[in-house]
């Protein structure tokens, strides 16, 4: 076409636009009394939805349409009444509203309704397991059957309830998250977190009856809802696709800082120039692969890049590569002062078994105070709760650790994207070992137990996999009951135990011993020796 008939179609194409305009984007708000705008006097202007048109209206001037298909005491379940009435969202007069609207875009905020002992029974034999997500996923359906192009948005994390209201303490709400990822998983919708953006201001902001917002929270609800809708979504993690399953081994590399630090800050001597040198060289000879939960990226790592990786990671994965002449692929998942909280789900802390009881009361007691760590008085390490303010504002420190931070930006990221991974190495217990101030004694014997049971637990993911654990080293610290418990936890798990302490291994005054190859020798002839004794089986990592 030339140029002049090229000008022309354009004049055309935009003649047309300006006569027949595009239609807006249709955001239905489906919900409970949350989206409703309950308790809020100007709901009108004040609820979620609202706020939500205001901010589309800033970055999109004339591109959205939010409509507020709220209506309060609604749920997920069909089988619930709320007095003489049907509870389920889906009997609503607002359900079959949106859903003849055909709606592009759905915010669906149910289930807190749900959350009591119905919801329970799900996990206690008394409910048939699944019913709430089956009925979730029906729910949404409806949508996908009226318009197939429906994009989904779900709270995967629901606000917080503050010490007024009478299910502050309830497990549920930690438990359905299982349930919610799984319906996201199920219609393809983006989780939304509203658990973490409320929980700083939840005891102002939901003040007037423990859960439904004012203004402020409204405010804050709108904003984690816009930004989930404007955000690019993360992309999976997916394996070096040049190295096939049978030529590499998978290893989920997780703790603290002694996982944290880097081959470059062990460097200060010529003792340790030369080990350090002596490491590189053995890591030319091997292909290790590195993934960083930080930020997503790959390294194929080289002698040059390596001395900022986690040096113990590092040398373990080397002598893994020469034992097993594999190439290695580490996913690195740690950060410094990181308490075992942060590695753990929430719903995996609230855990309940067939008669209903929590499987780990202690750690239940920590999620569902709701709190950050800094002002939850279930957390035993008072050192871990003074320094979380602090690091939250340090950009340097990398995360930061309310429960379930380090589970939510690394382990659940690799979960969700499928990956298998083949071990794992676990480097962790500093700051759960202890109180870390003066004067410091040792935590909880049962709250020590139950940490390292539920993160074995929690990192193999039901997986038949090898766990290996280091023991904590030698050091003027009261560990020996950790370094116990830790003994305990994988006998009976079938993890492997590094006997660090017992090896001599460890500095009197220092957290952070610098001879990490040490530990890193040890750890590799533990599993190799484990793995080849007359004892082992497949069966021996359950």
């Amino acid at each position: 076409m030339k140029l002049k008939g090229m000008i022309a179609a354009a004049v055309v194409a935009v003649a047309a636009t300006a006569a027949f305009p595009a239609e807006k984007v249709k955001v239905a708000c489906i919900g409970d009394s949350i989206t409703y705008g309950y308790r809020l006097r100007n709901r009108e202007s004040d609820a979620y939805p609202a706020r939500l048109q205001k901010l589309l209206d800033g970055r999109f001037p004339g591109e959205y349409e939010v409509r507020n298909f709220g209506n309060p005491g609604r749920g997920v379940y069909l089988d619930t009444m709320r007095g003489k009435e049907r509870r389920g969202f889906r009997f609503m007069p607002e359900h079959r509203a949106a859903l003849e609207w055909r709606p592009d875009i759905v915010i669906c905020n149910l289930g807190i309704n749900d959350m009591g002992a119905e919801y329970v029974k799900e996990h206690t034999g008394a409910r048939p397991r699944g019913q709430f997500a089956d009925e979730y996923t029906a729910l949404l359906g409806d949508y996908s059957k009226k318009n197939p192009a429906t994009r989904f948005f779900i709270w995967t994390k629901f606000a917080p309830l503050t010490e007024k209201h009478p299910s502050y303490r309830n497990p549920a709400s930690m438990l359905m998250q299982t349930d919610l990822n799984e319906v996201a998983r199920r219609v393809h919708a983006t989780g939304i977190d509203m658990l973490e953006p409320l929980r700083e201001k939840m005891d102002e902001t939901l003040s007037v009856d423990g859960v439904h917002p004012d203004p402020e929270g409204s405010r804050m609800i709108a904003e984690a809802t816009f930004k989930a809708l404007v955000s690019e979504a993360l992309p999976p993690v997916t394996l070096p696709a040049d190295v096939p399953d049978g030529k590499r081994e998978v290893w989920l590399c997780a703790g603290q800082s002694n996982m944290q630090k880097g081959w470059g800050e062990f460097c200060a001597t010529p003792a340790e120039k030369d080990r350090v040198a002596c490491e590189m060289a053995r890591l030319e000879k091997v292909d290790i692969r590195f993934w960083d939960f930080n930020d997503g990226s790959w390294t194929k790592l080289s002698p040059t890049n390596a001395l900022g990786k986690c040096a113990f990671g590092v040398s373990f994965a080397i002598r893994r590569a020469e034992t097993a002449g594999k190439t290695v692929v580490m996913l690195y998942v740690a950060a410094g002062g990181a308490p075992t909280e942060s590695f753990l789900s929430e719903q995996t802390m609230c855990a309940v078994g067939r008669d209903g009881r929590p499987v780990y009361p202690r750690l239940a007691a920590i999620a569902t105070n709701r709190h950050r760590l800094d002002k939850n008085a279930d957390f035993p390490c008072r050192w871990v709760a003074m320094e979380y303010p602090r690091r939250r504002g340090n950009a340097t420190e990398a995360r930061w650790w309310p429960v379930a931070s380090m589970y939510d930006a690394g382990v659940a990221r690799l979960r969700a994207s499928g990956v298998k991974i083949d071990g794992i190495l676990w480097y962790q217990g500093e700051s759960n070992a202890s109180t870390c101030v003066a004067p410091d004694e040792p935590t909880d014997a049962a709250y020590q137990e139950e940490t390292l049971r539920a993160v074995v637990a929690e990192l193999r993911g039901g997986a038949d996999i090898p766990f290996v654990m280091m023991g904590l080293p030698k050091m003027n610290r009261p560990w020996a009951a950790y370094r116990a418990a830790q003994k305990k936890v994988c006998e009976e798990t079938g993890a492997i135990y590094v006997d660090a302490f017992s090896a001599g291994l460890g500095e009197e005054n220092d957290v952070h011993p610098r001879d990490k190859a040490a530990f890193a020798d040890l750890a590799a002839r533990c599993l190799w020796w484990e793995k080849r004794s007359d004892l082992f089986s497949h069966q021996r990592y359950k």
